[in-house]
């Protein structure tokens, strides 16, 4: 499901710009003048760009799936049991509309509600998202680097994603740092080297800009992955920890904790452990009691 949102089209090209920019950095200024055509080149450059492969499939996956799109109602509050309406103003969020309707609307996060934005009748833990214009089941946020919604169907892939790029980096910096220990003074760029001091001053501007790249991404992947970690955990999403601040849920929508381990199986599927790092395995998770279809629903009477 791609999304034409500006501001997610240019993090979607930085992203791939930096990507080829840390690969180019690594190869030619780094591995090639260092290491020549030993096996340490071939070892680092193959481990290297496995890890950009998996990033790049990762982000693909999380970018174009669906992250659990609810659809649009055919018809509004009928079918479903004591519909709640949220907030019908077009440029409220969810947050918003939590507070403005603190002391008006009680209602649990058990039942379904008709969102007035996009017409869809949503499950419990449904939220709309502004720039999606639609209703996202578990959604948690939107993320412009992936240019979507971060949902309950694809926050495997996003998981995935910034695992990658903090591997990705913490990896560069490893190269980086080995091709500077073993800098010959006298090789193809060194100072002394046949090309003179230009080709070594490169070297150095295309290694710090490499180093403050890696650091950079790899602070930011880990701060996410603690805040996405905490949301599995805790089986709370952003959304639901600005409602819980609000005073918004009651007692009866509270959810029982279970352990880490059965709260990452929801995410990235039941099956072994080592599927949930490869980006080409879909997470085989089954279908919550609340998400039901709009025919399912057909037998309530309003």
């Amino acid at each position: 499901m791609f999304k034409w949102d500006p501001c997610g089209l240019v993090c979607v090209c930085m992203i791939y710009l930096l990507i080829a920019y840390a690969d180019y950095v690594i190869l030619i200024w780094l591995l090639l003048p260092t290491f020549g055509h030993s096996i340490w080149t071939v070892f680092h450059g193959a481990v290297f760009n496995c890890l950009l492969a998996t990033t790049i499939v990762a982000h693909t996956r999380a970018m174009l799936s669906d992250p659990g799109t609810v659809p649009i109602s055919s018809s509004k509050g009928q079918n479903t049991p004591n519909p709640v309406f949220s907030s019908d103003e077009e440029d409220e969020s969810d947050e918003e509309a939590v507070f403005r309707h603190d002391h008006l609307n009680r209602s649990s996060a058990t039942e379904w509600t008709m969102c007035t934005r996009c017409d869809s009748l949503r499950p419990p833990r449904a939220h709309h998202c502004r720039v999606c214009k639609r209703c996202v089941r578990k959604m948690d946020h939107h993320c412009p680097w992936v240019n979507n919604c971060v949902g309950e169907y694809n926050q495997k892939w996003f998981l995935q994603f910034i695992f990658y790029v903090g591997a990705s980096s913490a990896y560069s910096l490893l190269v980086l740092c080995l091709c500077w220990v073993w800098h010959d003074a006298y090789g193809m760029t060194g100072i002394k080297g046949p090309l003179g001091e230009n080709l070594y001053h490169a070297k150095v501007i295309h290694s710090i800009m490499l180093a403050m790249e890696s650091a950079l991404f790899g602070l930011f992947v880990l701060a996410v992955s603690c805040d996405q970690l905490g949301a599995i955990f805790t089986d709370e999403t952003a959304i639901e920890s600005v409602q819980r601040r609000g005073r918004n849920y009651l007692a009866s929508s509270r959810r029982p904790r279970n352990s880490k381990v059965a709260m990452m199986k929801q995410v990235c599927g039941p099956g072994p452990k080592l599927l949930w790092l490869i980006p080409c395995a879909n997470p085989q998770k089954s279908t919550p009691r609340y998400l039901r279809t709009h025919n399912q629903l057909a037998h309530f009477d309003v």
